[in-house]
């Protein structure tokens, strides 16, 4: 898996210095959804559903737009006046997807305009809790120049040096689980390269886009092509699945009627796990978080 770095260009808010990297928390009290175009593209971590979907500064590099998945390291300019020179996150099993026009969020953040180039999944995407400074020498070496654009390669053992330096930095079991996911898929891309599930949050913010339209005449597609989809799913233990199933014993947990139908494939009244505390929300895999429910009940929670 190849390895590239991304320069953060200018904070273009009013009254802003140059190239202030805004917190998390700044960022999601301004607007509720990544990725943004000027000083947006400094937050390239937030999840949806699981996804993260970044931006690229204008002019990045050709090697970045291929089929194949990359790492990425994000700094700031090192000329920068507050915050620069600075390890800002470090992400993998990135996904070039040419530029997409933002679909989700409020109407007023629609109007922006805002697009997006790469996804990556939310468990290898880290931000880091602190900057590390010094980022142009550590990832051009003491005598390294920039090179003209906003992008630039780097060696795996260049990655490896930023990755052993971003652990110096971590407390939380969270951020340690993700930075030891990033070094594995950096490690070994083929373990990434065969995710292809479905995430539906895009396509509902098309359909919440839609409503807002002239729905009087309706063409759709008599015969709809298919397009290549690449997601994200998190690695879940069956075992989690059948003990919910086999303890609810065929009543939903939420409206407590019984199961619709009976599995085909597991001979069980059908019930779907549903994770209290999301997994796209920090949940745990585990026996407590899990309930078993109805597919209206499920949906519900979801959507509800």
């Amino acid at each position: 898996m190849k390895a590239f770095v991304v320069r953060l260009n200018s904070d273009t808010r009013d009254g802003l210095p140059y190239c202030k990297y805004p917190t998390l928390q700044e960022y999601k009290s301004i607007h509720e959804s990544s990725p943004m175009d000027g000083f947006h593209e400094a937050v390239n971590f937030l999840s949806e559903s699981g996804v993260v979907r970044g931006y690229l500064p204008p002019k990045h590099l050709t090697s970045i737009r291929s089929d194949e998945p990359f790492a990425l390291v994000t700094i700031t300019a090192k000329t920068a006046k507050v915050g620069g020179d600075m390890v800002v996150g470090i992400q993998a099993g990135c996904r070039y997807e040419g530029e997409s026009t933002r679909l989700g969020g409020t109407r007023a953040s629609r109007t922006l305009g805002l697009n997006w180039h790469y996804s990556c999944g939310e468990s290898l995407s880290l931000l880091l809790p602190q900057q590390i400074p010094n980022a142009r020498s550590l990832v051009l070496g003491g005598n390294g120049s920039w090179v003209r654009g906003p992008t630039t390669e780097i060696s795996k053992a260049t990655f490896r040096r930023i990755l052993s330096k971003a652990r110096t930095v971590l407390t939380a079991a969270e951020d340690i689980a993700k930075l030891n996911r990033i070094a594995q898929s950096v490690r070994d891309s083929s373990s990434h390269e065969d995710l292809d599930v479905a995430v539906e949050s895009e396509f509902d913010a098309q359909v919440a886009h839609a409503l807002e339209s002239d729905l009087g005449n309706i063409i759709g597609n008599r015969f709809p092509g298919q397009v290549p989809v690449r997601s994200f799913q998190y690695q879940r233990d069956p075992s989690v699945v059948a003990y919910a199933l086999r303890k609810a014993d065929g009543i939903c947990g939420d409206c407590g009627d019984p199961a619709p139908f009976v599995s085909s494939r597991t001979g069980l009244p059908y019930l779907e796990v549903h994770h209290i505390k999301m997994l796209k929300d920090g949940g745990a895999d585990t026996i407590d978080n899990v309930v078993a429910l109805c597919p209206n009940c499920h949906r519900k929670r979801h959507h509800g």
